[in-house]
């Protein structure tokens, strides 16, 4: 299994970027992938179905070895619940470790960005390619929405109060903004 480190949510850019602290590789069949799966998954394959949007019918003929297509969806969500549940102790113990050590992320984007401020804001966001270092308490407040499985729209929220801190600075102080919007996020990823 390749590994997509790059992602169009926080989310799952935070969890593509925790593949790179496993001990161990994840499931690469999908056989192998519905099993690690149906086992966390209190209620089994129904259950699994249920959350990856999809009837049993197809989960347990990939089980007897039908095969999917890397473009098939359901092959997609496969991929995205794997990674984001494998090796979870692991997970935590990077991140403590990255916190302990400054809590230095670094982030690069290709998303429609926008402003508020005092001054004025962007009415039309454009579209822009930034990679930036964020610094504490940003990776903490990620790390800590990310474990408690937060809504996309709160991870959101927290790297666009990042991203105003990092990117609208002058002289080293922040710029007095009141929010800053990433719409359409086209490519993201998160190095630490």
């Amino acid at each position: 299994m390749t590994i997509t480190l790059h992602a169009n949510t926080v989310e799952e850019a935070l969890d593509r970027a925790d593949s790179r602290h496993w001990t161990r590789p994840a499931p690469r069949s999908t056989r192998a992938r519905l099993h690690f799966l149906a086992r966390r998954k209190d209620g089994g394959l129904p259950a699994l179905a249920a959350q990856l949007g999809t009837t049993e019918c197809p989960l347990h003929q990939l089980v007897a070895g039908r095969r999917l297509s890397p473009d098939d969806p359901l092959h997609q969500a496969l991929e995205r619940e794997v990674i984001r549940l494998w090796q979870p102790r692991v997970r935590r113990q990077a991140h403590r470790t990255i916190l302990d050590n400054g809590g230095m992320m670094t982030v690069s984007f290709r998303a429609w960005f926008g402003f508020t401020s005092a001054a004025g804001s962007t009415d039309d966001p454009r579209l822009r390619f930034l990679t930036l270092s964020l610094r504490e308490p940003y990776p903490h407040n990620l790390f800590v929405a990310r474990h408690r499985e937060a809504p996309e729209e709160e991870l959101n929220r927290i790297l666009g109060e990042a991203l105003a801190a990092c990117y609208f600075q002058r002289k080293g102080l922040p710029a007095a903004l009141e929010e800053v919007t990433l719409k359409e996020i086209d490519y993201l990823e998160f190095y630490y």
